[in-house]
């Protein structure tokens, strides 16, 4: 019965259940031999104490309640009942004590010399060589395909999750092994025998006291003269890792495509090996050796079911796409099929895409985060069909709008209307003297050699006073640029709004003189409509969307979002740069940017970093 217990019953661990199974035989033995028994009192106590266990035993099962934790008083009432029943009542230890009991308390208690018999001295050495043997080591005895495995053999493959994730059953006795250690193994269904698949420990958990990994192909099968079985995973050899993992890109892997996946935006169960995955990041996968590129834009928690009450907890990232990308055009390419599930992906190393010069209009804005990629606006589009610069106060327009405008200067005049009176200390920074404009001086900047000039305003409310200086301001620039296309000369500006709900407000935000402030509007509608063709564009800079004139923002095809946190805006927004990113507004970090529109060299929005070295 001990040899029993430990091959088929216990082999690594016992229970209250096996308890039972032990206990209630071994009271059937003692009761068919109570007559006959020479000592009554022992044998009344042997069965009281084994009927005690499985009482002990029962009660432990029956006040276990599975739904709540184990620091719960019943749960813990019927652990330290359990942790005594198993220690008195695994098969090694309570049949050995029956097989002495009924030794010393009965086949010797008639004849004590009956020690010294060969019988006596045979079975005693029996059964000290059966307590000796290690229950996993006998255990591994009888499994013939184990006894051939070698000491890397970690487990054997049960099922496959689509083509690249295959289900390991461990075994008890391998090595101690941990998410992304490397793995390789033969698979059943593969063509050919002589190839050796490699890959990572994606996942570890334990199901129905089983222990099982996911294991995620990540190398293609290669043809090798290593000795393996088939469906048995083996780590990879210490003086094999490091090469390995280099070719693998373990260090760069962040997870795989998951269920949910469309062509814009993928899914992707987050798995790195270092926990540094930032919204904006650039990931990258191939599907037939074609380099597609996603933008991080969200995580997620979430859970995979396993089996009954089992789950396993994961973070569940989404990415939108980027596309392939192209050197010559600054630009990614859309790509028009999504990749299949468990592709996995990475953090883009663009190291090896080559650099190209570009040359004005031309202007790099920034780079993707993270990236030597470059974000590339053209300036004659930014200024002639309009640009909106939006993000709450100190999350980088200013900082933006001063380099835009130093680069436009080498042919475009620029007029900026400032009411906080910063910009001349601004433009300053660049080594820029603006000139300071009125009614007086504004024609003589026009029809001269200037580049910046800057209209100081003394309220930052929309008086009547203002508001009337600011239309004659703006209908002087307008015939001016009028006039000089009339007469095939065109011209180039570029009026700066900055804090744009003071000029161009919305309706409902209009000052005291609705009637003047309403010509305003109209005066910088009819700029934002029909400027373009006169050559003359708009940098409407505002906080917030809500109180700055529709007509004005809906006529800017180039739109660079900063950190924002209103509603109104993000409903605005929507329309140019999707609501997947919107959602990303909120969390930009300061010279962070979504960028998007005519002058955008890629043709889908995406986050972009502006600091600069």
């Amino acid at each position: 019965m001990v040899l029993f217990s430990i091959l088929f019953i216990e082999p690594y661990y016992s229970s209250p259940k096996n308890v039972i199974t032990n206990t209630v035989p071994v009271l059937l033995l003692l009761l068919s031999v109570s007559s006959s028994f020479s000592n009554y009192y022992v044998w009344l106590f042997a069965f009281l104490f084994i009927l005690g266990l499985l009482i002990l035993s029962v009660l432990a099962i029956v006040i276990n309640d599975q739904n709540k934790g184990p620091l719960e008083l019943r749960n813990r009432i019927s652990d330290k009942i359990k942790q005594f029943t198993v220690i008195f009542g695994s098969g090694q230890r309570l049949y050995s004590g029956v097989f002495l009991f009924f030794l010393l308390f009965n086949y010797t208690s008639s004849d004590p010399n009956k020690i010294s018999t060969p019988y006596f001295v045979a079975i005693i050495i029996i059964w000290a060589i059966i307590l000796s043997i290690n229950p996993s080591d006998l255990h591994s005895l009888f499994s013939f395909k184990k006894l051939k495995l070698d000491k890397q053999a970690i487990g054997e493959i049960f099922g496959v999750q689509s083509k690249k994730i295959f289900l390991v059953k461990l075994f008890e006795d391998r090595k101690q092994i941990k998410k992304f250690d490397l793995v390789k193994f033969r698979y059943s269904m593969q063509s050919d025998d002589t190839s050796l698949i490699t890959g990572i420990v994606f996942d570890t958990y334990l199901l129905n006291k089983e222990k099982w990994a996911k294991v995620l192909q990540l190398g293609n099968a290669k043809r090798t003269s290593y000795e393996s079985q088939k469906n048995i995973t083996y780590l990879v050899a210490e003086d094999e890792r490091q090469q390995l993992a280099s070719a693998l890109k373990i260090d760069r892997f962040v997870g795989v495509v998951v269920e949910g996946s469309k062509i814009g935006k993928i899914k992707f169960e987050y798995s790195k090996k270092k926990d540094d995955l930032k919204e904006g990041d650039l990931l990258e996968l191939f599907i037939d050796e074609k380099r597609l590129f996603y933008q991080v834009i969200n995580g997620t928690t979430n859970s995979e079911k396993l089996e009954d009450r089992n789950e396993m907890g994961f973070i569940e990232g989404e990415a939108i796409q980027l596309g392939m990308w192209d050197t010559s055009n600054f630009s990614f390419i859309k790509y028009g099929w999504v990749p299949t599930i468990n592709t996995p992906m990475f953090i883009s190393d663009t190291r090896d895409i080559p650099e190209v010069e570009h040359v004005y209009p031309e202007y790099r804005i920034g780079n993707v985060p993270g990236t030597s990629l470059p974000s590339i606006i053209n300036l004659d589009d930014l200024v002639s069909h309009h640009t909106a610069l939006v993000g709450v106060t100190g999350s980088g327009k200013s900082f933006l709008a001063r380099e835009i405008l130093t680069a436009l200067s080498v042919d475009t005049k620029i007029v900026c209307v400032d009411f906080t009176s910063e910009w001349k200390g601004l433009l300053s920074i660049n080594d820029v003297v603006p000139t300071i404009l009125n009614k007086d001086n504004i024609h003589t900047y026009l029809t001269g050699d200037d580049r910046f000039g800057v209209v100081e305003l003394p309220s930052l409310s929309n008086t009547e006073e203002i508001i009337q200086a600011t239309e004659r301001l703006f209908s002087t620039i307008f015939e001016y640029a009028k006039s000089a296309y009339t007469q095939g000369e065109p011209k180039k500006i570029c009026l700066v709004l900055e804090e744009a709900h003071t000029i161009v407000p919305e309706g409902s935000f209009l000052g005291v003189n609705s009637f003047d402030s309403k010509a305003l509007v109209n005066k910088m509608g009819q700029i934002a409509l029909q400027g373009r063709k006169y050559g003359v564009g708009l940098l409407v800079i505002a906080q917030r969307t809500a109180n700055v004139s529709k007509t004005v923002l809906t006529q800017c095809n180039t739109v660079v979002c900063f950190q924002a946190f209103d509603e109104t805006t993000f409903n605005f927004l929507s329309n140019y740069i999707g609501k997947d990113l919107v959602e990303a507004l909120p969390n930009l970090p300061q010279y962070h940017a979504i960028i998007t529109g005519k002058a955008v060299k890629s043709n889908t929005p995406m986050i972009i970093n502006l600091e600069r070295d």
